[in-house]
């Protein structure tokens, strides 16, 4: 994996233009059984794949993730559902 590739999944997260983190914010909420273990299991099939982003991310030296905007602190929660729109409040 490639620092352009974990910048291209972290764009999944936070996107370019902070004014839509409002859309990023309000997540879906499935009420059915089967919606809720779909969903979990797309988001246990999905664990590796960011494991690897964070990992790459996390190689990266303080100066690389200032580039794309991001402090070592931060690595480990690009992939939180309120990172993008906290980050897009300040």
């Amino acid at each position: 994996m490639t620092a352009r590739f974990a910048r291209d999944e972290m764009s999944f997260v936070m996107p370019s233009s902070f004014s839509a983190a409002q859309s990023v914010r309000v997540a879906h909420r499935p009420t059915s059984l089967t919606a809720r273990i779909t969903a979990m299991l797309r988001w246990l099939a999905e664990m590796p794949r960011r494991r690897a982003v964070i990992e790459e991310l996390s190689a990266l030296s303080d100066h690389e993730l200032a580039d794309i905007g991001l402090t070592r602190g931060e690595v480990v929660r690009v992939f939180d559902s309120g990172f993008a729109a906290e980050r897009g409040a300040n």
